[in-house]
């Protein structure tokens, strides 16, 4: 079973008020096709694991056959993580995906609340470049249509779900996108989680106090959205790095975790192929997108140890689609002799 968790916190909000001048803004018109999903405000964030409401990206979902879906989300425009404002950020297109996929197993399958969620795979791929351009001045709507091929036990119990499916902005296909979810009652999660802690080295599992690299090296402006060591570059297009977490991060850490979040190690993967390619090929990194991210996760990876990142780098080509410049990059997370998880990923010069 694949284990990167997604657990969830919930808390009653405090409500306040703050004394600024308020420009009204005009509701959108309900549309007058029942059927159509909506963008007027996002669902509770029970619903998609996320203590902050700020956090919670999903609109509205429908289920259009026994095991097809279609999620709405609205993208943040100016989120933490969104550092290009031209360009869609694609962490927070998978946390959408992953908003998506929880909110359908809560709110269409019926799976309870206290249930814990572990993320086994999810990825995508970018089908239209121009279409990962932001265009509008107006929150970007995604439209997220999912197949869900649904494992159950001798009970009828679900035990979880792969999908399929592809991700619309401003109403045109952009991306193709899969995953994958398991489900465990919180005692068995508890077992799980007991079970893989005791195979611990007490002596070597340690955690020093890292040093971030510098933003610019990764393509990044704001240093708390730097999660990697200075990348060690060696012979045969190799790059190492380790993972820095920095656990006040209100999108990152969204809600106490007892593991590094699957998103976070996405993020360390895109870093280390961003800075390894741009210093082995004197590519400018804030140019470089990743264009296709396909991640999977063997075991939980774990906050107080030591996570290396080790990144096999591609020779550059020209993609026959889209006539960018990419490479195709392979990082392997490897935590205590093991490897806990795997990130491949197709970065392209474009921006």
């Amino acid at each position: 079973m694949t284990k990167a968790a997604i657990n969830s916190e919930h808390r009653v909000p405090q409500s306040g008020v703050a004394a600024a001048a308020v420009t009204a803004v005009k509701p959108e018109t309900p549309s007058q096709n029942p059927s159509e999903l909506g963008y007027e405000a996002t669902v509770p964030r029970a619903l998609v694991h996320r203590r902050s409401v700020a956090e919670v990206f999903v609109t509205d979902s429908r289920q259009t056959a026994p095991d097809a879906f279609e999620v709405a989300a609205q993208l943040p425009r100016g989120h933490l993580m969104a550092e290009n404002p031209g360009v869609h950020e694609p962490l927070l297109i998978i946390e959408s995906m992953r908003q998506a996929g929880v909110l359908i197993a809560h709110r269409h399958m019926d799976v309870p609340l206290d249930t814990a969620f572990i993320m086994g795979t999810i990825g995508f791929q970018v089908d239209s470049l121009e279409g990962m351009r932001v265009r509008s001045e107006e929150p970007s709507r995604l439209l997220i249509h999912a197949k869900a091929d649904t494992q159950v036990n001798r009970r009828g119990r679900i035990l979880g779900f792969d999908f399929t499916g592809s991700v619309d902005i401003d109403g045109s296909h952009v991306l193709t996108a899969h995953g994958s979810l398991n489900f465990l009652s919180k005692r068995s999660y508890r077992v799980l989680r007991a079970r893989g802690r005791s195979i611990l080295n007490p002596r070597t599992a340690v955690l020093p106090r890292l040093v971030p690299v510098a933003p610019a090296e990764v393509g990044r402006h704001n240093p708390r959205n730097v999660v990697i060591t200075p990348p060690v570059l060696s012979a045969g297009l190799r790059a190492s790095a380790s993972i820095v977490a920095h656990f006040d991060h209100p999108h990152l850490f969204d809600h106490p975790l007892d593991h590094i979040p699957g998103n976070l190690v996405i993020e360390a993967a895109r870093q280390l192929a961003v800075s390894g390619l741009s210093r082995s090929y004197g590519i400018d990194p804030t140019a470089l997108l990743p264009v296709t991210i396909a991640a999977e996760f063997a075991e939980f990876v774990e906050s107080d140890s030591i996570a290396q990142l080790d990144a096999r780098l591609g020779e550059l080509t020209r993609d026959e689609r889209s006539g960018a410049v990419v490479s195709e990059v392979t990082v392997d997370v490897r935590q205590n002799g093991a490897v806990a998880g795997t990130v491949r990923l197709e970065v392209a010069q474009w921006i």
